[in-house]
């Protein structure tokens, strides 16, 4: 009785001991599976690789917004809304567009003052190249100059000084409309003239689209208005018998 009592134990320790190594052996081949990895490593490997994108964001297309404050002969500088100025370097493959001249447009074409976005890529120190340049449309302004022409060129250009002594002067095209018609013939050098314009949105000459030629009897404003004419004294009415008096001389 006694022997099989031992033997049972026997058995129940060797079934215990059994089960003890099969955990052990699970828990070992788990921990062999998982990759010996630092905690926060993955955070550092974010953290490097949006570094290394973002490091002067090295040939990727960028866009400038902006007032051009200079332009070179190859280089074209702007002066962006926070107050700092980038300059991009300008070459034969850039594209220019401005919109009175259409995308033929070169870089001596951009005035400074005019506001432009520039699509560029950076190299790795730093240098900015334009890929693109497009001069930002604006409202046109509707200019008016009156004054004597003082330097005339059909079909070119029209010079005009006003009373201040002010010389403005418009490009002229196939569209100036010159009125009235019949005056035509009476614009020159001394004519007093009316120019109606837009303000180029780009900058430009200013174009006259109209010219008004006023009369030759008109201007007499500047010599002054004539007076007053004096009423003359009334002639005193003699009475019967009286003989008129001679007026005082």
């Amino acid at each position: 009785m006694k022997k099989a009592q031992v033997v049972l134990a026997i058995g129940l320790v060797l079934g215990l001991l059994f089960s003890a190594a099969n955990v052990f052996a699970g828990s070992s081949a788990d921990v062999s599976v998982k990759p010996n990895k630092t905690p926060g490593a993955k955070a550092t490997d974010k953290a490097i690789e949006r570094a290394t994108e973002g490091k002067g964001k090295h040939g990727k297309k960028q866009n400038y917004k902006g007032v051009v404050a200079e332009v070179g002969d190859a280089s074209l500088t702007l002066t962006l809304a926070d107050g700092s100025s980038a300059t991009f370097d300008v070459t034969e493959k850039t594209k220019i567009h401005i919109p009175s001249l259409g995308k033929g447009a070169a870089l001596v074409d951009i005035n400074v003052g005019v506001k432009a976005t520039v699509q560029a890529t950076a190299a790795e120190d730093g240098t900015l190249t334009a890929l693109q340049i497009k001069v930002t449309p604006g409202k046109p302004e509707k200019v008016h100059r009156v004054g004597m022409v003082t330097a005339y060129t059909a079909g070119e250009s029209i010079t005009v000084q006003a009373k201040d002594g002010q010389s403005s002067t418009f490009a002229l095209t196939a569209d100036t409309k010159i009125l009235p018609a019949d005056r035509a013939d009476e614009l020159a050098v001394g004519s007093r003239v009316t120019i109606i314009s837009r303000r180029d949105v780009t900058g430009g000459v200013l174009t006259a689209q109209g010219i008004v030629v006023h009369p030759t009897t008109e201007g007499d404003e500047d010599e002054g208005t004539p007076g007053p004419t004096k009423t003359p004294k009334p002639t005193k009415t003699p009475k019967p018998g009286e003989t008129p008096e001679a007026d005082e001389q």
